[in-house]
């Protein structure tokens, strides 16, 4: 099964119904997310992408999340947080691509691309994305 490419790039709401709709089938408490971002130690002009990966199943967000984007972008990243939190999943982590490579991420093989964002994930702490206002979390 290859890698499901879901939402619209800037458009939080939007992504985060595709992305919500595409996890249905998912196991999600067996799930492993990894927040994808361009840029290390800039929380708060953050933009972020979010690759879901359990069993066969690879599903890859365009990035639509995260303070880049405004008060919707904050609040679609918390909310799709604390919805995945409540479904049980516990293994989180933060792959930081260089911002040369993040614009090529959508675009690379699936399997390349998958290896990319593995490549360069390390845990997080989901609390870093649901705390209120995202420029606290410097």
């Amino acid at each position: 099964m290859g890698m499901e490419l879901v939402g619209l790039r800037g458009a939080p709401q939007e992504t985060l119904s595709d992305l919500k709709e595409a996890l249905k089938g998912v196991d999600i408490p067996e799930a492993a997310v990894f927040y994808i971002t361009d840029w290390q130690d800039q929380r708060a002009q953050a933009r972020f992408a979010v690759f879901v990966r359990q069993g066969r199943h690879r599903i890859l967000s365009l990035d639509a999340f995260g303070p880049r984007f405004g008060p919707q972008g904050d609040a679609a990243l918390k909310e799709l947080t604390l919805w995945l939190l409540e479904r049980g999943v516990t293994d989180f982590k933060e792959a930081v691509i260089a911002p040369s490579e993040y614009g090529a991420l959508f675009e690379l093989e699936d399997a390349e691309a998958e290896k990319l964002i593995r490549a360069a994930a390390n845990p997080t702490d989901p609390m870093l994305y649901i705390k209120r206002e995202f420029t606290s979390r410097m």
